[in-house]
């Protein structure tokens, strides 16, 4: 069966399953699925909060202000701090969903796992990575054996775009987890991650966090990329790159710059629990408070809108 035909059934299943709910940020890479079970939340109710678009300190963003959702999740305590500070709505600490996922699926490093994943700066709809694909490679071929074979994962924009052909053509495996509305992306995130014994990029991102939280070793590799911003209202036009003057990325740069080591260091594994909610994220327990708190807070709004109309 071709892979455009298994990715549509794919995408099908999950929405099957898992519907389109009122605010994106809660379902995409997965999160709905397992913000639902971690919170006994049944797929059939809508997911009526917003989160963070992923692990990290940004925000609030302009998107998460305008939100109507009755609730506000971040990754981070800072996160919630800096909204509490600013914002009536609630607004609570997540327990990393990547994380209750690769835990319930108890889904470690392979013990015979080899080689290097190197995570490809992604690009968006609006936002193009100019760093070609031959200065990839030069930088890939410096790597010492010890990181070889290296293989490439891609987000899903940037495989739309084709670019993993050209990784191909170099003699690279090309890999990627999907969809981001998929609803297994996690499980199939941790399922390749879980084949390497190290993980690289030239950025640092959501992955990282992941690697490390699961023993995976992470390094930064490589010049940055040279982002360009035709569209994106969140960030400054053209040239991009005020995302590396936050603290937080600056904090990460100073953790995970250069080729790793065996052995993660405590700072690190620090930061990567401090940023994925795994200390400060709420309870199960209370989890399903909120969840079921919102739907109901978030159906009542609905149904005052709607009698407001009929006025």
């Amino acid at each position: 069966m071709p892979s455009q035909m298994i990715q549509f059934l794919r995408k099908v299943v999950s929405r099957l399953f898992y519907p389109i709910n009122p605010y994106w940020t809660a379902s995409i890479y997965g999160f709905g699925k397992w913000i639902r079970r971690y919170g006994y939340y049944p797929p059939m109710l809508p997911l009526c909060i917003y989160t963070d678009h992923g692990p990290g300190d940004t925000g609030p963003s302009d998107h998460e202000i305008r939100s109507t959702a009755p609730v506000q999740f971040y990754h981070s305590p800072d996160g919630v701090v800096r909204w509490r500070a600013n914002y009536t709505k609630p607004c609570f600490v997540l327990y990393s969903p990547f994380v209750f996922a690769r835990k319930c699926l108890q889904i470690n490093r392979h013990d015979d796992a080899e080689g290097t994943l190197f995570f490809v700066a992604h690009s968006t709809e609006s936002i193009s990575d100019l760093k070609s694909v031959e200065m990839y490679h030069q930088e890939l071929s410096l790597l010492h054996e010890r990181f070889k074979p290296v293989t490439i994962c891609m987000h899903m924009h940037d495989i739309n775009k084709g670019l993993g052909a050209y990784y191909k053509k170099l003699g690279y495996t090309v890999v990627s987890a999907g969809d981001s509305l998929d609803q297994a992306f996690a499980e199939r995130f941790y399922r390749i991650l879980a084949r390497h014994r190290y993980a690289l990029s030239n950025i640092f991102g959501s992955y990282a966090l992941y690697a490390v939280e699961m023993g995976v070793p992470f390094g930064l590799y490589g010049s940055p990329p040279s982002y360009f911003n035709v569209s994106d209202e969140n960030v400054e036009r053209g040239e991009y790159k005020s995302y590396q003057s936050t603290e937080y990325y600056k904090t990460a740069v100073k953790l995970f710059a250069g080729l790793p080591e065996e052995q993660i260091s405590k700072e690190a594994h620090d930061f990567v629990v401090r940023y994925l909610g795994i200390t400060d994220g709420i309870s199960r327990y209370e989890m399903a408070k909120v969840l079921y708190g919102s739907f109901f807070r978030w159906g009542c709004d609905r149904m005052l809108s709607v009698l407001s109309l009929r006025k």
